[in-house]
């Protein structure tokens, strides 16, 4: 679920993006304009950066990032140690994943859209 993070990072650079480029006309609104594309491309840059570098280090946090609210506390029986375990289901998961991928997909072809 650390994943999330960097495709909210996309989705709030390309709504940026879009507003950036939806407002101009009057000389204060073009620097706004050029304000807010500035920061969402940059938003965006940070959001590419954190999904690699999470894609690259994915085994370093897989076992220090967990849920908590999520999880339940379980004793181990063979070592008596408790260990937090993640009973959501891989449906749960996936529709968690699902909907923010949509609406980065759809804010960035609308982007491409304003571009020509």
């Amino acid at each position: 679920m650390s994943r999330l993070d960097s495709l909210i990072w996309l989705l709030l650079g390309f709504a940026q993006l879009l507003m950036g480029a939806a407002i101009g006309g009057d000389p204060i609104l073009d620097m706004l304009s050029l304000l807010l594309q500035g920061t969402g491309g940059s938003s965006v840059l940070l959001g590419l950066y954190f999904l690699i570098f999470l894609a690259r280090h994915q085994k370093e946090f897989a076992d220090s990032y967990s849920k908590v609210e999520r999880a339940t506390l379980v004793r181990n029986e063979k070592t008596g140690i408790l260990e937090l375990k993640d009973h959501a289901s891989l449906g749960s998961k996936a529709f968690w994943y699902a909907i923010p991928i949509g609406l980065t997909f759809i804010s960035a072809v609308a982007w491409l859209g304003t571009r020509g």
